[in-house]
């Protein structure tokens, strides 16, 4: 059982407190059911990975992440060692192949320790990831939420988040960062938990909607 799943759980887990906090969460939550396990380890593979699916489909940085590691090459230290023109062939652009070189050389060399996340505020580790090159306000979130188990991480830049939030909210639009942003405020300091439900929400009517169409 892994970290993020014994917070969310039980009486006084987390997924109890937030509906606390909000009758539509509770509602939800006896209609979708509770939202799956995602945790991730945290480690150098996954930053690497949530780099290589930056802006394409997760089937396709599923298939170029399989080739880097059927190449061997998905650990800090060979990456460090490479250079874009060693990656690229495996599907990576040379920005991306940029970005993740230049992660794995920060690792190698000590300068950043991700061993010392868990000891830090969630602010302080959202500061040192964002001044990683390639590494956003969006991925800091959910390196945060499903690496770290961060239950206040919000990333409300998330176009699914924000349908999953309309879908909760019984909205005409789906809410922009900023309304997310004031939206999230109530969950404090569970938005983190208050995302993985709506994720868990507009998946569901994904699914529901992709077999209405079969």
């Amino acid at each position: 059982m892994t970290v993020l799943y014994e917070k969310l759980q039980g009486p006084d887990g987390a997924l109890k407190a937030i509906s606390n906090l909000d009758k539509d969460i509770e509602l939800a939550l006896e209609t979708y059911g509770p939202p799956p396990d995602r945790s991730l380890p945290a480690t150098f593979q996954t930053l690497a990975r949530s780099i290589v699916g930056q802006q394409i489909s997760g089937a396709a940085a599923t298939s170029v992440w399989n080739r880097m590691k059927e190449a061997e090459v998905s650990t800090e230290q060979v990456i460090s060692k490479l250079e874009p023109d060693d990656m690229m062939p495996l599907g990576l652009s040379r920005r991306k192949a940029e970005y993740i070189i230049g992660i794995a050389k920060e690792i190698t060399t000590g300068e950043l320790d991700l061993k010392s996340f868990p000891q830090m505020s969630g602010e302080s580790v959202q500061q040192r990831l964002v001044k990683i090159r390639g590494v956003g306000a969006w991925t800091a979130d959910n390196y945060r939420l499903f690496a770290l188990a961060d239950l206040d991480a919000w990333p409300v830049a998330d176009i699914a988040l924000q349908e999953g939030m309309k879908i909760l909210k019984s909205l005409d639009m789906r809410p922009d960062v900023k309304t997310m942003e004031t939206m999230g405020e109530p969950w404090r300091p569970f938005r983190g938990v208050g995302a993985l439900i709506l994720w868990h929400i507009y998946g569901s009517h994904k699914r529901k909607a992709t077999i209405a169409d079969i």
